[in-house]
Order: C-alpha cells, then sequence, then structure tokens
C-alpha cells in the first residue's frame, strides 16, 4: 500500500492549490486551514460532494531531494490527471523517456510498452487480486471520515500565524506532524511536514521531512472541471508501443514509476516496500 500512500501524498499537496480570491495569506486557525485545503479536492476522489468539479489536472516538480532519495530525481516533473470515479493518469520521467500509466475504468495502459514490461520483471510486479472501485484510486478514509482529517495532524506551534516571502508573494507557512496515535501505529514519528500557502489556499511548496530522506515539491498548477477530454484518458495516435491491463495492475505500475523516477537502468531502487 505504500504507492499509495506517496501518491495520495502528491493528491495532497494538490488539494493545497484551490483558491477563493484574497488580499492577503490566511491567518485563520491552522486546523481550519487545513480543512479548507483539503475541501475542493473531495469531489475529484471521493463519492460524495456538493460540488460540481469532478476532475483535476496538476504538474509537481521535485525542487530538492536528499537522503535515499537519488539525486537524479532533482528537477523531475510529474502531471496527473483524475477524473471520479475511476480515471486517473500519472506521466513522469523514466529511463530517459516519459512514461505514462492510465486508468480509463476497467483498462489500464501504459507506455512505453517495451521498457514498461522490462521494469515489471526487474521488480517482479505482480496483478493485486482485488483493486480499488468506485475511487481513481485507493483512499484509505471515507467521505464521513474527511471530515475529521484535519484532526490527525498535529500543527507546530499552533498560535503563531508564522508568514514568510516566497518568491516574491507572502505565504502563511504550517508546520505539521501526525496525531501521536497515528504517528506511533504507521512508524512515522519522525514525518515532519512545511506547506507554503499563499493568499486564497494556494499553496506554492511542500518540504517533506524523515530522518532518512526529505524533499522539497513545488505545485506548479492545478486546474479544477466537471470532466477532463476523454482523449485524456487515450494513447497519443503516435504511441505504437502501448502496454495494455486491467486494474489489478494499476498499483504496481504507479509503484514502478515512483522507484523509477528520472532514473537510468543502473540507479538503485529508493522504495523498498510495495
Amino acid at each position: 500500500m505504500l504507492i499509495y500512500r506517496i501518491f495520495a501524498a502528491f493528491m495532497f499537496m494538490a488539494a493545497c492549490h484551490h483558491a477563493i480570491a484574497q488580499i492577503s495569506p490566511p491567518r485563520e486557525n491552522p486546523y481550519d486551514l487545513i480543512g479548507k485545503i483539503f475541501q475542493p479536492f473531495w469531489g475529484v476522489l471521493l463519492s460524495e460532494t456538493n460540488g460540481e468539479n469532478r476532475a483535476a489536472t496538476l504538474s509537481l516538480e521535485m525542487s530538492a531531494v536528499s537522503g535515499r532519495l537519488p539525486e537524479s530525481m532533482n528537477g523531475a516533473t510529474l502531471a496527473a490527471n483524475v477524473q471520479f470515479p475511476d480515471k486517473v493518469k500519472l506521466q513522469a520521467p523514466v529511463l530517459g523517456e516519459t512514461f505514462t500509466v492510465c486508468r480509463n475504468g476497467n483498462e489500464v495502459w501504459a507506455t512505453p510498452g517495451s521498457k514498461v514490461k522490462f521494469l515489471i520483471s526487474q521488480f517482479q510486479v505482480v496483478p493485486k487480486k482485488t483493486a480499488p472501485l468506485h475511487t481513481p484510486f485507493f483512499l484509505p478514509i471515507t467521505p464521513q471520515q474527511a471530515i475529521f482529517l484535519p484532526a490527525l495532524f498535529a500543527i507546530s506551534r499552533p498560535d503563531v500565524a508564522e508568514v514568510q516571502s516566497w518568491n516574491g508573494e507572502d505565504c502563511r507557512v504550517l508546520t505539521v506532524g501526525l496525531m501521536p496515535e497515528l504517528a506511533r501505529s504507521t512508524k512515522a514519528e519522525d514525518f515532519q511536514a512545511r506547506i507554503w500557502v499563499a493568499a486564497g489556499y494556494h499553496p506554492r511548496r511542500v518540504e517533506v521531512k524523515r530522518k532518512d530522506f526529505s524533499a522539497i515539491v513545488d505545485i506548479r498548477s492545478l486546474t479544477f472541471a466537471p470532466s477532463l477530454s476523454s482523449s485524456t484518458w487515450q494513447p497519443a495516435e503516435t504511441d505504437t508501443d502501448v502496454y495494455r491491463t486491467t486494474p489489478e495492475m494499476l498499483e504496481g505500475l504507479l509503484y514502478i514509476v515512483m522507484n523509477s523516477l528520472k532514473t537510468n537502468a543502473t540507479d538503485t531502487p529508493w522504495l523498498t516496500t510495495k
């Protein structure tokens, strides 16, 4: 399930980008702020929503990495499309090419097919007996639980509204960890994240630290829409080398991409547990 936690983390970073125009960075209670950061994305990822937007497009950049993350990941960009209930596409640089992994309903495809097959054999990826249903990909929460999600975080210095300038823009900076009980149960006591939130609840940067690695991710763009074009979920006309499979392989293919991000065939995988 690790790949879903990683991919869901990217989705969390993206959720922070939806905006209501403001003149200055948000100063309200940090737990209320976290709730507003998550709220716009629930219509895309969860079955219950009052909004019309059921799809999102986002772009992320790995601005800096350290520790066990390979240095080659610096500067890597990831593009993702998600649409409720069963469509998701991820594009990322792998083995010198742009890899694409896409779920379109009951079909999963990936390109370039020949390198996908090579990596499947290298990582010994096998289908999962159960694939996530009724959501684009697996999330370990229900719509009812999502309401209480801010309570899972521990805010450092909650009474201090820290503001920093980033790239010429004033941002509210939140420093968060996990609730102690959750941190212990997930063996993530060392987890810490800092989020730069600009006016209108636009996050600009997320920094994640653990004892053996750190990463800074910049959110380059995010848009929401009721739906995306049907062509989004199909290979390009120029793609002739396409690997086709079923949703049971989606987790394994996403695992391959994250483990091979901006690497070559001689690099050592950084993820050690699926």
